[in-house]
């Protein structure tokens, strides 16, 4: 089972990610504290021998220039690689195994062009257009920063290292002949060279998501934990092998934190304390989150009534009551952390926490997050304009919400254990876990 996105995940910052309180910065500066290079949607390991692949072929038939315009060519080098790579990949699927292109980026442009390909003829190519935005969205927009924290390319210029050379090795070479892989090296000619499908589906054997062998698993293992945070990170994991959940939660949060304490280097790191940095962050974004649901559902049903009507109200006051304890909290946390890289990820957040901390009243409350929310959309721009808020006011009742942000059941208070944000665990413990890393025994 592939790792899931939460409802409040950032969906690579577009226009419709959710981030109604603005809680997307502090999450990201936490989660790259813990797992840098590793993102809720690199989910499958092989992406990264394959698109070193991809950069071998490059460099072994083109010259590259040095620097930046060295490091744009071979990202752009990538793509027509990775166009019939996907096409590999499902035609391994549709041959009978299952799992061979689960987690590919473009899976349904791969899917309808193999079908096309399949059912017009005997050839097939990488003419064909792979998701709407393939640089930003396919392998080496989503992959690109694990390929540099993994060490297997020079963040400079893209240019493979050792380690990166080693890997590409281990996958299988381009079913072309020598002049074709030198055509498939550059964009602008890859999309001339053809292949007969049987030569397709005899690499897609070989080449799919779940086909590496036990030498490239070992160097992918290397690379995912190439970092020392997340080497930290994985030698914790290990410990605690057998109590690895399937959903992340507050309690096994602090279980890892725990854990990392009987790491020396994770403790110089200070991961444990970026772990207790994300659990006061969680409870307290949890808390304004839950109160700011119920303005939505406050709206939906009684728009036009009394705000007063509501600030009354006793399920209301304990809301506000938990979001002035998780603010106090927050603070009094960051009041006494000495580490500067966890006090700068959470300074976003502890502004809004400092504004919750202040307020004196239910009524408060509610200004308090309809003025961070008007902040927090004011400041992110959809078509060149700012986006609109979600809910409005005229200082004494709710106006009803946009349809798209209406609700017809009142939130639950919050529990202090949920997260609101993906910390990356899970596609982390994936990845190595399909490298037969983190499996029990």
């Amino acid at each position: 089972m592939l790792p899931f996105l939460t409802a409040y995940d950032p969906l690579g910052g577009s226009s419709g990610s959710i981030d109604p309180l603005g809680a997307l910065q502090t999450y990201g500066l936490l989660a790259d504290l813990l797992l840098p290079g590793v993102t809720t949607i690199t989910t499958r390991s092989r992406y990264l021998s394959m698109l070193c692949a991809a950069l071998a072929n490059a460099e072994k038939h083109r010259h590259m220039l040095p620097g930046a315009s060295g490091l744009s060519q071979r990202r752009k080098a990538v793509e027509p690689f990775e166009r019939l790579w996907a096409l590999a990949c499902v035609a391994a699927r549709e041959e009978g195994d299952g799992r061979a292109a689960d987690g590919l980026r473009g899976v349904t442009d791969a899917t309808k062009n193999y079908h096309h390909f399949a059912n017009n003829g005997k050839k097939v190519n990488c003419d064909f257009r792979m998701l709407k935005f393939q640089s930003r969205t396919g392998a080496v927009g989503t992959y690109w920063t694990a390929m540099v924290g993994g060490q297997l390319v020079h963040a400079n210029s893209g240019a493979l290292t050792v380690e990166g050379n080693e890997l590409a090795e281990h996958f299988p070479e381009l079913p072309l002949e020598i002049k074709d892989q030198a055509k498939f090296a550059d964009p602008e000619s890859a999309h001339r060279v053809s292949l007969p499908l049987e030569d397709l589906r005899a690499w897609s054997k070989q080449c799919h998501l779940k086909a590496a062998g036990p030498k490239e698993c070992q160097q992918l293992r290397e690379a995912l934990t190439a970092d020392n945070r997340r080497e930290c990170v994985y030698q914790a994991l290990k410990k605690m092998v057998a109590k690895i959940p399937d959903v992340w939660e507050t309690s096994d949060l602090k279980r890892l934190a725990k854990t990392l304490m009987t790491v020396p280097r994770a403790v110089e790191l200070g991961l444990p304390v970026v772990i207790d940095a994300v659990v006061v962050t969680e409870q307290f974004h949890e808390a304004v989150l839950r109160a700011f649901e119920t303005l939505l559902w406050w709206g939906t049903e009684n728009a036009g009534k009394p705000i007063a009507d509501l600030v009354v109200d006793t399920d209301f006051r304990k809301a506000s009551d938990l979001c002035r304890e998780t603010a106090q909290k927050l603070r009094e946390f960051r009041d006494r952390c000495e580490r500067l890289d966890v006090r700068d990820a959470i300074e976003s957040m502890t502004g809004f926490c400092f504004q919750i901390d202040g307020c004196h009243s239910e009524r408060d409350i509610v200004t308090a997050l309809l003025d961070r929310h008007h902040k927090v959309q004011s400041g992110k721009v959809d078509g060149g304009m700012p986006k609109r808020d979600w809910i409005g006011w005229d200082t004494n009742s709710l106006l009803r919400p946009s349809p798209r942000f209406q609700r017809k059941d009142r939130p639950a208070l919050a529990d202090g254990e949920s997260l609101t944000h993906p910390y990356r665990f899970e596609p982390f413990v994936f990845m190595l876990r399909e490298n037969d890393e983190l499996t029990q025994n």
